[in-house]
């Protein structure tokens, strides 16, 4: 006998959320948290306290380091690197797999791409989200434009523009106003976003460990997992090249 569709339908809808997850996707745990970043939530709550946070606090997930800790931006409450456990973190994520939780854009391109200068025209404008949106890995420069050594980091970088699925970004460090960042760019034709100036403070505090010399470079998924961090320095065009290898594929 034949079932009709509209009855397969109304089927459907009645399984529960945790059965009818749009890809079929395993639930997301503790363990598997780095392979399931697709899922990380964009904000997540502590259930523990946590130095003088109270369960209930929210901050922005920043990413799952490699040791399993959590990198939670708490604005002015601080950065912490959080166990797990002590947050609804995997809550949160099963709530994206099932679809109870949306989200508008990975993690990294939601906080960044609406914070990009634009390089490419000769006037500055906002850098497309879309285009953001598009990319398959983040290249995040730390590096102060007006210090001996940028132009030749700028030179050695500029052919990764080529490289499909990338885009690098520019956090400029140093005080030194968007119009001289961009007038910068521009003449060393390392066309690039670069991130508002009055911002860069903050999310450098986010995104690279407190002890990690500059210039630096840290290539990023969308959502922010850390697939390659370096100071730059002589020999590390290579070991870039070979982790980008790895993250894109070979050179198109």
């Amino acid at each position: 006998m034949r079932i009709p569709a509209c009855l397969l339908l109304l089927a459907l809808a009645l399984l529960p959320a945790s059965l009818r997850a749009a890809d079929g996707a395993a639930a997301v745990t503790e363990q598997n948290l780095l392979a399931s970043e697709r899922y990380w939530p964009y904000h997540v709550a502590l259930t523990k306290p946590l130095h003088a946070l109270k369960p209930g606090t929210a901050g922005v997930l920043i990413r799952i380091e490699a040791s399993g800790a959590a990198r939670i931006d708490f604005g002015r409450d601080g950065l912490f690197e959080v166990p797990v456990a002590a947050t609804d973190l995997v809550e949160r994520a099963n709530r994206v797999r099932r679809g109870e939780l949306s989200k508008k854009a990975p993690n990294f391109v939601l906080a960044l791409a609406p914070r990009l200068v634009d390089t490419s025209s000769a006037t500055p404008s906002q850098f497309s989200f879309a285009r953001a949106g598009e990319q398959r890995g983040f290249l995040t420069v730390f590096a102060d434009p007006g210090a001996e050594g940028f132009a030749e980091l700028a030179k050695a970088l500029a052919p990764l523009a080529q490289r499909d699925g990338l885009l690098t970004i520019l956090l400029p460090q140093g005080e030194h106003p968007d119009p001289e960042v961009f007038g910068k760019l521009r003449t060393l034709e390392w066309k690039v976003p670069f991130v508002y100036s009055h911002l860069t403070g903050p999310y450098t505090r986010s995104l690279l460990p407190a002890e990690a010399a500059q210039p630096a470079l840290m290539l990023q998924t969308p959502e922010g997992r850390v697939l390659f961090q370096s100071e730059w320095k002589g020999g590390v065009g290579a070991e870039l090249g070979a982790a980008l290898d790895a993250a894109l594929g070979g050179q198109s």
